[in-house]
């Protein structure tokens, strides 16, 4: 069967998601406290049966992950020229960048401020805002379209699944 890798991801998520719900569910359920023998409640917890569902579980999402590990590095998004897992890297790096810009491009040129000695100290940027303020403008522009481009490959390229 061929899958997408949007629907690979989707896959995973909700396999992670039962593997929580059991270990959620055997933290419930793996001991019981009471005072009394008839007031001991059996949750019918199994211990090997939790352990070799949690183990199938893992077997997939590992299978899952693996396939999605080589089509990232492999697939080519075609208008970044780089592989899935390059554009991935290379959004959070551009992601990064953009934090720092867009908090230099909203400081103001000159501040002032006042010391304990009552003198007026003033503190000046070094750069240029306007040229800060391009630079962020392309970063938005180039996060957003790197985003469509992944998104577009996520979900047009197909992975064979056994």
């Amino acid at each position: 069967m061929k899958m997408c890798n949007a629907e690979i991801l989707k896959k995973i998520k909700m396999l992670e998601q039962s593997k929580s719900d059991i270990l959620g569910e055997e933290v419930r359920t793996h001991q019981v406290s009471y005072q009394e023998e008839k007031d001991r409640y059996d949750y019918g917890y199994s211990f090997s049966k939790t352990r070799e569902t949690v183990s199938g579980l893992d077997d997939e999402i590992r299978k899952l992950k693996h396939l999605l590990n080589i089509s990232n590095a492999t697939t080519i998004v075609p208008e970044f020229s780089m592989t899935l897992g390059e554009c991935l890297v290379y959004l959070a790096q551009l992601n990064r960048e953009f934090t720092i810009v867009s908090r230099m491009a909203k400081k103001e040129p000159t501040t002032t401020n006042t010391t304990y000695g009552g003198k007026v100290e003033y503190t000046s940027l070094n750069y240029d805002k306007e040229e800060c303020q391009i630079k962020l403008e392309w970063l938005q522009n180039t996060i957003a379209q790197l985003q469509i481009a992944i998104d577009r490959t996520n979900l047009t390229n197909m992975i064979e699944v056994e």
